[in-house]
């Protein structure tokens, strides 16, 4: 017999060590036999003999406590004693399960100036958060979404676990803009490298500078006999050109003082929003401090948010101008590899200068190669 799979009992009775030579006398195994209290004893039997034991010691008046009732025993009392946690949980996975088949976010990147377009089109259609994802039609947002914007030549709706994720990238597709246009022009400013022509008639090359919607490739070609037709321009003009962004930073910052004022609140927030039945202190100025705690029990992205604000005074002082400087290089950087991504890994121009006072401009500038044909309508 091994003690991992056997029973723990107490025996509490006159005549405990005759049973146990009864038990014997029936070649029940026992191990770790002890005393327990005045009148009894505990003692580890095989499962095999567990019913025969506790027959046999409940006939002679025993009284038959399990202290450890094996692997079996122990899910099914754990069972008994705990129902209504298993219960909950069991309903938790359930709740859960099904909130997984909802929308609990939706979210719009890279839209730029028709964010303010799509969520107003996102609410017409009531995509919100809350509804289901299978009454989400991808395919007929993303066409919906090219019609009604004009000016964009990509539109993305993707399902993201519990988020839709809607991005949009600017610009005319060119399989329709070449139903009504027929040239090729400069998508922005640059000086050409080389044109290749593979429709059409190059009327650029090498060493011009271009601007924005100038004609590079003309819709035109001339026949054998002198005769015009017009075509579908079609080529590569490759370019250098040159991308920047600016950032402006003040040389002032506000320091703040406690005064020794606090107050505290608790809000709920949510998919659907944020809500709370206190309100903001009247404090003037006042340094805020957030604590998240996931709400127990809750089958939906809910958290509580103890917000923690702290009185004070402010006033302006004058930070070094270096520093400052220092700052907003770092970040005009950033800001140029965000918006030109190709510009990581090449050298960038950087130029500092105090356009006013208590303001520092900082401008990032790169040289970049690259193919600036675009369809543009023939003039």
């Amino acid at each position: 017999m091994r003690e991992k799979n056997g029973v723990r009992l107490r025996l509490e009775g006159l005549g405990a060590e005759k049973l146990i030579n009864e038990l014997w006398k029936e070649n029940t195994p026992l191990l770790h036999i002890g005393r327990s209290r005045k009148r009894g004893v505990e003692v580890t039997v095989d499962q095999v003999h567990f019913r025969r034991t506790e027959e046999m010691a409940r006939e002679k008046g025993f009284q038959v406590t399990v202290l450890n009732g094996g692997w079996q025993q122990k899910i099914k009392e754990g069972l008994k004693r705990h129902w209504a946690l298993w219960a909950g949980f069991i309903l938790g996975g359930i709740m859960a399960g099904l909130s997984l088949t909802y929308v609990w976010q939706v979210e719009i990147i890279n839209a730029g100036k028709y964010a303010g377009e799509v969520r107003l089109f996102l609410e017409e259609k009531s995509i919100r958060p809350g509804i289901r994802q299978k009454d989400v039609n991808r395919a007929a947002l993303q066409e919906e979404l090219l019609w009604r914007l004009p000016d964009v030549k990509w539109a993305f709706v993707k399902m993201d676990g519990v988020k839709v994720l809607i991005s949009l990238e600017e610009g005319v597709a060119a399989d329709k803009e070449m139903k009504n246009a027929l040239d090729v022009v400069a998508a922005e400013d640059g000086v050409l490298e080389r044109v290749t022509v593979f429709s059409g008639t190059a009327v650029c090359r090498a060493g011009d500078t271009v601007q924005k919607g100038q004609v590079l490739i003309r819709g035109e070609e001339t026949g054998k006999g002198g005769e015009i037709r017009q075509v579908q321009a079609k080529g590569e003009a490759i370019a250098r050109v040159w991308v920047r962004e600016e950032i402006r930073m003040p040389t002032e910052e506000m320091v703040t003082h406690p005064t020794g004022k606090e107050a505290e609140r608790i809000l709920y927030q949510t998919p659907l929003g944020v809500y709370t039945w206190s309100e903001e202190p009247d404090f003037l100025m006042a340094d805020r401090e957030y604590t998240l705690l996931p709400l127990p029990g809750a089958w939906v992205p809910v958290t509580v948010v103890r917000e923690r604000f702290l009185e004070c005074s402010g006033e302006w002082v004058e930070r070094d101008a270096q520093e400052v400087a220092g700052e907003a290089e770092k970040a005009a950087a950033e800001a140029l590899v965000r918006a030109w991504p190709e510009t990581a890994d090449i050298d960038k121009s950087i130029k500092i200068s105090m356009i006013e006072r208590g303001i520092i401009e900082v401008v990032a500038s790169a040289e970049l190669t690259k193919d600036i044909a675009q369809y543009g309508a023939s003039p």
